[in-house]
């Protein structure tokens, strides 16, 4: 009799581990995404574009993750990623230890850095050194934010929402500076602001772009295989040579 319920009860752990497995990987994750961080991740027209989107979906793909995506402004990142309205964040979100300790990461999938950007008539900013005594716009928020605030000898750095407020400011000579991601500020350089700004100085900084979560989740080690997969197979090779027109210097993992 003892016997009978030990291989009774034994066979009901295996159902509800078969139950819950099946459920977990029938899960559909919310990811949130930037809607204005071109050319990583942004809305138009309502439709999801970016390099971020697209490679997501890829590795999506190899790791066998549903997903939908979740447009919203970055200062929402993190607070929905903390109450649990999404599961993962791809937002060019830069790995630091202050983030680490509150969120986990996966690899890193891309490198980049600060750059400062002037109004097209400047003449005398051409450095780091040169902004003593200026105003700085930048996101709010960010780590632009945090880097420009340590300068010494900085003046003001104006926080803004969104990125496009910082460069509107410099536009209109109400700030003397943006310090910013350099593929974002190079799109800007190109499109909305051809022949309005200039790129200057050297790049002040390296940062790393990973994807996030939960401290404790699921989703991380798939979201690893998959990113391992889409390097391997030339996809990321593909989409970043697609997005910003050269070939990345170096791959993930290297």
């Amino acid at each position: 009799m003892g016997a009978g319920i030990c291989r009774s009860f034994g066979m009901l752990l295996l159902a509800i581990a078969f139950i819950s497995g099946g459920c977990s990987q029938g899960q559909t994750a919310k990811v949130g995404i930037e809607q204005n961080f071109r050319p990583f991740t942004y809305t138009e027209q309502g439709e999801n574009k970016g390099f971020e989107v697209e490679l997501w979906d890829a590795v999506a793909k190899k790791a066998g993750i549903r997903y939908e995506l979740v447009p919203m402004a970055y200062g929402e990142l993190t607070q929905a990623l903390k109450s649990g309205e999404v599961d993962l964040i791809v937002a060019g979100m830069t790995v630091n230890n202050a983030r680490k300790d509150k969120f986990a990461f996966s690899d890193p999938y891309f490198q980049t850095g600060l750059v400062m950007l002037v109004h097209a008539d400047n003449t005398d900013i051409s450095s780091k050194d040169d902004l003593k005594g200026k105003t700085v716009a930048t996101k709010l928020g960010s780590t632009a934010y945090e880097y420009a605030g340590s300068m010494p000898g900085i003046k003001e750095v104006q926080g803004y929402p969104d990125i496009n407020q910082a460069y509107e400011a410099l536009i209109a000579k109400e700030a003397d500076c943006v310090i910013f991601d350099e593929r974002n500020v190079h799109d800007y350089v190109q499109t909305r602001g051809q022949g309005k700004v200039k790129m200057v100085g050297e790049v002040l900084n390296k940062e790393s772009y990973a994807i996030a979560s939960k401290k404790r989740n699921k989703w991380i080690g798939r979201v690893n295989s998959g990113i391992q997969a889409v390097v391997k197979d030339g996809t990321y090779e593909q989409l970043y040579t697609k997005w910003f027109g050269t070939r990345p210097e170096k791959l993930p993992g290297e």
